[in-house]
């Protein structure tokens, strides 16, 4: 499926370790997370960087778009999920909450909620558009058969 310069990209740009990667739903743009607490926006034909998300405080552990494209969710080591404009970079909203390092930040298929998980043992729902906590869950520390299915 890739075309013929995609496979051939080596996307170069982060100072550190790059801890994600996602596709955009339209597949045009590829997001990045790093440790050196910057997020990149590349342009999935040419490798290109487009943008670089500046803002939080430590590492970056995931970057997610929402399933229309035209937001990005973060989650840092800093203890945020942060929102970012995937056209300008610039940060919408900064979810904060948990009491340790964010691990992943992920959108619900309609992309009205965001669920975070934490260091802390925690597991978050945020309203997306309010940028509004939800309520408390409490992640699953060991593995049950319930976790299996």
């Amino acid at each position: 499926m890739c075309g013929p310069t995609l496979h051939d990209q080596v996307l170069r740009g982060h100072q550190a370790a790059v801890t994600d990667a996602a596709l955009s739903p339209d597949g045009k743009r590829i997001v990045t997370a790093s440790l050196d607490r910057t997020v990149r926006l590349w342009d999935a034909k040419n490798g290109l960087t487009l943008t670089i998300f500046k803002g939080h405080a430590d590492d970056v552990n995931s970057a997610k778009f929402s399933p229309d494209g035209r937001h990005i969710i973060t989650a840092s080591s800093d203890r945020t999920v942060r929102v970012w404009d995937a056209a300008t970079g610039t940060p919408m909203q900064t979810l904060a909450g948990h009491a340790a390092e964010v691990r992943r930040a992920i959108y619900s298929p309609d992309g009205r909620l965001i669920a975070s998980v934490s260091g802390d043992g925690t597991a978050k729902i945020w309203d997306a558009e309010r940028g509004r906590y939800c309520g408390p869950f409490q992640a699953i520390r060991n593995r049950s058969r319930a976790s299996r299915v």
